[in-house]
């Protein structure tokens, strides 16, 4: 029946884990509109045969009894519920990225997809990926708004200039899947394409193995040292200018107007592009902006960085 549904609505392959459960809910989204339509029309069917006025004949009057509106109140309300509790839970489900997913940095820019990896691996327009493992993408732009969206995965998030937006998905059949910008972009919007190539976790071992490469966290290393972020910041956890950047990543940090936000890739990302918008508690406002000098997958290596000090003694 799902595949019925599927090619009935011209649905591309259900290539990810959480895909199905989305056609599922769209399924059924349209299922119940289509029932309401159809009871609709049949009710108002009835009412023209029933209520209609002839010639010589009252028509006839009446009214719905109160229980019966009531029960038709709650009984709206509890589907409404229904389909917010389901659209929640696959909410939550798609924006909590599963432990030991692998992390894949993607900058978009006019009009092409450039992905580095945790080897420090560069490609562009092209992404491997093993089937059965979790895959995490953090996306920035250099440019203008994109959207990264791959249909057989049911997978798709605005990429933003200057900040991180990330999501995750997990391949369940080897083969090539495309990737879309989804936002209108400039002129060559409709030629920014790329392709999600999934591959058996034996072949990709052996394909990620043999890639001579550095290790993103150590380019990230000397990329801070040669940007200057080292004259600030420290990684053994001694006070200077900017907090440490020891156990600084996933930590909970105190902000100048009182709140908090946690250190993942996006606040790190937008304090290097952005410093004066959300300022650590107790740190002057020293660091200047790195927006135009720092390039997507240079931010991305100084955050695999900052990354791997978060559990150092």
């Amino acid at each position: 029946m799902n595949e019925g549904f599927r090619i009935g609505l011209y649905l591309p392959p259900q290539a990810s884990t959480i895909a199905r459960r989305i056609d599922v809910l769209h399924y059924t989204v349209i299922g119940a509109a289509f029932l309401v339509a159809f009871l609709a029309f049949f009710m108002i069917g009835i009412f023209l045969i029933r209520y209609r006025e002839r010639p010589g004949h009252e028509a006839p009057h009446g009214h719905i009894p109160v229980r019966a509106e009531i029960t038709l109140a709650v009984f709206t309300l509890l589907v409404f519920l229904v389909w917010w509790g389901i659209g929640f839970t696959q909410f939550r489900d798609i924006r909590t990225t599963p432990p030991g997913a692998i992390r894949v940095h993607v900058v978009a820019k006019q009009w092409m997809w450039q992905f580095v990896y945790p080897n420090g691996m560069n490609s562009e327009d092209e992404l491997r990926i093993p089937v059965g493992q979790p895959v995490e993408v953090l996306l920035t732009s250099r440019d203008v708004i994109h959207s990264f969206f791959v249909p057989a995965f049911r997978v798709k998030q605005d990429v933003l200039p200057g900040r991180v937006t990330s999501l995750w998905f997990t391949a369940v059949n080897a083969g090539t899947y495309d990737i879309f910008c989804a936002e209108f972009c400039g002129t060559g919007h409709s030629r920014m394409r790329g392709r999600v190539i999934a591959m058996r976790p034996d072949d990709y071992a052996r394909w990620i193995s043999g890639q001579r490469t550095t290790p993103l966290a150590t380019v990230g290393e000397r990329l801070s040292a040669s940007f200057g972020c080292l004259r600030c910041h420290t990684i053994d956890g001694t006070p200077h200018l900017g907090p440490s950047w020891l156990g600084l990543y996933g930590s909970k940090i105190p902000l100048s107007n009182g709140q908090f936000v946690v250190a993942d890739d996006a606040y790190l990302t937008e304090s290097m592009m952005d410093p004066a918008v959300k300022l650590h508690a107790g740190y002057p406002a020293l660091m200047p902006s790195y927006l135009g000098q720092l390039s997507g997958p240079e931010a991305g290596a100084i955050v695999e960085f900052i990354r791997s000090l978060r559990r150092h003694p």
